[in-house]
Order: C-alpha cells, then sequence, then structure tokens
C-alpha cells in the first residue's frame, strides 16, 4: 500500500464524524494489522497462514470504510473456510460467504472471543477452525499446530469421542460420525480423486499414494462428518463434545502412539436453517416407492418415500432407493454429489421409507431440477424431476 493510498484512508476520517468507541477501537485494531512493505509504519502481523492474511487485510480496510458509512461492519468481511473444510465439502468463495453471512457457517478463527477454545497439550495445539450446519449434518474441521509426521506417514488420533448434549451415555447423545486427518485429496465432478488444484494424484515408487497432510506453514487439519443417529433429530443449535485423545501415525488401521495428549471441546452449532420441502409426488420406475417429497439444503438431503409392498431385505442391499446425485436447471449432472447418510422405515409397517446423505460439495438448491436415484446395484440410475 502507498503513502499516498493510506493518506486517502486517513481522508476518509477528516471530517467530523461521530464514531461509537467500538467502531473506533475496531479501526485502530484494523490499520494495525495492515502489513506495509514499502513504508514500514504498520506493525507487521505475525500470521500462520499467508492466504488467511491476505484475505483478513483486504476484508479489514472494508470493515473500516463501511463503519463510517453506516453499514454493518460484519457484511464486509471475508470468511475463508479453509483447506480442512474444502476438503470435508467443496465450497466456492461465493458459497462460503453467502452461508457464512447466514449462520449456517461458522469460522472460529474471526471471533476474538473464541480465541479460548484453543487447547494445548504436549505442546500440541487443536482448536475449530470451521463448522457447517444444517438439520441432518454437520460437518466440522479442526487445525492442528506443534506436530509433524515424516513422510509416507499417516498421521492421526488414537481416539476420537463426539456426543451431543451433557451425558455420553444418554440414548439422544448417539452420533453417527467419520473423521480422518486432511491429506490434500478431494473429489473432482465426477467422483475421481484429485489434489486441491486439480492436478491428478500421484504415487511413489511402490505404488502408495502421495498425500498432503500440512499446508504450508506445517499446519494439519482434521475433519469430521456427522449426521443425526436418529432421523427425527436435529442438530441446529445443539452443543456437540469432541474428544481427541493420543497422536501418532496409522498404518492398515493399526495406530502407533508417538505423544499423549488430550484435547476437549464443547462446540455450540449454528441454529438456523437452511432446508427447503419440495413436494415430488413421481413414483421410482421399477419399484414400489414413490418419492412424496424432500427436504434439501445447501449441504444434505432427506429423501421420503411412500412404500407399495416393502422388499425383501438381504445382507447386500436393503432395497430401498438411494439419491446419488442431481441434475441442474443449466444440465450439469452432479452424478456423485451425495456422501454417507442412513436408510430406513419410520415404523414396522413399511409403508414409509427414507434417505439421508450428506454431500462432498455446497449445493444452489434453487439450481436443481432433477434427482438422480439409483435403484438397486445392478441398474442404471435413473433421473427424476423436481419442481419448486
Amino acid at each position: 500500500m502507498s503513502n499516498k493510498k493510506m493518506s486517502n484512508k486517513k481522508n476518509v476520517f477528516f471530517e467530523e464524524i461521530e464514531l461509537s468507541e467500538i467502531v473506533l477501537k475496531k479501526t485502530n485494531q484494523a490499520f494495525e494489522m495492515i502489513h506495509q512493505k514499502e513504508t514500514g509504519s504498520m506493525k507487521k502481523l505475525n500470521t500462520k497462514s499467508k492466504k488467511s492474511f491476505k484475505t483478513q487485510a483486504a476484508a479489514i480496510v472494508g470493515v473500516c470504510i463501511v463503519a463510517v458509512s453506516g453499514i454493518s461492519a460484519a457484511a464486509a468481511i471475508h470468511h475463508y473456510w479453509g483447506r480442512g473444510m474444502n476438503g470435508n465439502i467443496q465450497a466456492s468463495d461465493e458459497q462460503q460467504q453467502e452461508l457464512t453471512e447466514k449462520n449456517i457457517a461458522k469460522v472460529y478463527r474471526e471471533e476474538t472471543e473464541n480465541v479460548s477454545l484453543a487447547v494445548t497439550d504436549h505442546g500440541v495445539t487443536i482448536e475449530p477452525d470451521t463448522v457447517v450446519v444444517d438439520e441432518r449434518f454437520a460437518y466440522m474441521s479442526f487445525r492442528i499446530s506443534g506436530y509433524a509426521v515424516a513422510e509416507r506417514e499417516e498421521p492421526g488420533f488414537d481416539t476420537i469421542t463426539i456426543y451431543q448434549g451433557e451425558n455420553p451415555e444418554a440414548e439422544d447423545a448417539w452420533v453417527n460420525m467419520s473423521g480422518t486427518m486432511y491429506n490434500g485429496i478431494i473429489p473432482d465432478e465426477n467422483g475421481m480423486p484429485v489434489y486441491e488444484d486439480g492436478s491428478a494424484i500421484a504415487s511413489y515408487e511402490d505404488g502408495s499414494t502421495i498425500c498432503h497432510y500440512t499446508d504450508s506453514d506445517g499446519n494439519m487439519e482434521y475433519i469430521i462428518r456427522a449426521n443425526v443417529a436418529n432421523e427425527n433429530d436435529s442438530f441446529l443449535g445443539k452443543t456437540i463434545h469432541v474428544g481427541f485423545k493420543n497422536l501418532g501415525t496409522l498404518s492398515k488401521a493399526a495406530f502407533t502412539p508417538v505423544l499423549e495428549g488430550n484435547w476437549n471441546f464443547d462446540i455450540t452449532l449454528p441454529d438456523v436453517s437452511s432446508s427447503q420441502t419440495i413436494q415430488v409426488g413421481k413414483k421410482v420406475e421399477g419399484t414400489e416407492f414413490t418419492i412424496d417429497h424432500i427436504s434439501i439444503s445447501p449441504i444434505s438431503m432427506r429423501v421420503n418415500y411412500s412404500v407399495g409392498t416393502a422388499p425383501v431385505e438381504s445382507e447386500d442391499e436393503h432395497g430401498i432407493p438411494s439419491v446419488q446425485g442431481v441434475v441442474l436447471k443449466d444440465g450439469t449432472r452432479l452424478p456423485y454429489l451425495t456422501d454417507g447418510g442412513r436408510f430406513g422405515y419410520t415404523d414396522n409397517s413399511k409403508k414409509n421409507a427414507y434417505h439421508i446423505a450428506g454431500y462432498d460439495r455446497v449445493l444452489d438448491v434453487d439450481e436443481v431440477a432433477a434427482l438422480i436415484v439409483q435403484t438397486s446395484y445392478d441398474q442404471d440410475n435413473i433421473e427424476i424431476p423436481i419442481s419448486k
């Protein structure tokens, strides 16, 4: 930033404008955080992420300007979910801004009151980074600093504990979850693995995949995808307990301890619903199932079926159709959108069934034209139009 530009910033405040104490404090903090290489007149911010610093610095200038204009300063913050959440559920920059502004997502490092959530044990600090939540699914990422593994080793924890509420033994505390250390690999539109920049996956000479566990600052991220254990439950506004115990390496599902420690968190999830209910009323061809309606959000969906005669379930196949993806209004197909979830009947009569599924990327619900449904493992997928 040049001296001339800095001068312009000062002129903004030259007129007699009455600012609240909070705005003045934010303004002073903002200019202290901007790093000016040319003059060296500003304090250099010791950041852990260069990318994060650049986006924050640009947003901070915006905060100062909109505060004077009388516009909400929060609207000017540029929200960055980080690489871990991108590996959990991909989102465009625009989607990250929209979901965070609507309080569907929360970026903890943006809020100074959440600094106390960081836990350090034996020199390793873990802190919640980002959460994205709807009624059915919670996507969470945790940043880990102060721990590293050698090349070709897979980092991991001895145990992960996650439950909702106060009592981990209570039946309503149960949560279905999967978690892993983010390895820098994401699925493309066709479900094929690629690196974050879109490049093809590389392997060592022994055929094992080359993974990128750390960022440029040596930090790692652990990602969790949780969904409700009871199909009638909701995550919105709930307190989730997440506990990590002992760090080490993983090899063929075996854990080798390296460092003892306990890192425990109580996280209050966002309470804003992003789901829309859409009446469908279309039979799934070749089955006894009719899609009555769906509850669909940017991060998951619930498909509700009425059932004629329930199929006989086998060990390998339950018989309930599954939504694999969607077709957008512009013709774009996302055939491998859904990732994880559960199936079931609502009662013993088996007259009503459901499929709950999360996504591997954020979805613009208003652009969905049809569902891509799989009726059985040996049948081609079919498309079922939906109307909104």
